[in-house]
């Protein structure tokens, strides 16, 4: 008894560890690009270009306005001649895919997208 129950233990940790193998294996691979092609790429284009290229961002987050910015700017925030205009602001983050040097990637590149259109893109190792 003792010696079906540690045999179908093994055979269950081979079976999971060969799927797990045979997922990494068959991976998509992330097209790696040089610092000038990826800012001529991406830089002022769409989310779509984006999508096209890179496919879905690892993560992603949302700018929010803090409450009394005007008044840490010393200026309205706010478009006097549209004040109900909301400009739609996201960051999104890559992992290795901007390459630096032969062999060696940043860790991160953030996209700032504001209204569905990259305004920003950043380089990071940290």
């Amino acid at each position: 008894m003792r010696y079906k129950l540690k045999f179908i233990t093994v055979l269950v940790m081979l079976i999971g560890f060969s799927f797990s193998t045979y997922a990494d294996h068959h991976a998509e691979k992330k097209r790696v690009f040089t610092e000038d092609e990826f800012i001529s790429l991406f830089s002022g284009k769409p989310k779509s270009r984006v999508l096209k290229y890179l496919g879905k961002p690892d993560s992603k987050d949302i700018a929010i306005k803090p409450k009394g910015a005007s008044a840490i700017l010393g200026r309205p925030t706010v478009d006097k001649k549209n004040p109900n205009k909301k400009s739609k602001i996201e960051m999104w983050y890559f992992k290795h895919i901007v390459e630096y040097s032969p062999k060696k990637t940043y860790l991160k590149v953030e996209l700032t997208l504001i209204n569905d259109r990259v305004v920003n893109i950043g380089f990071f190792n940290q």
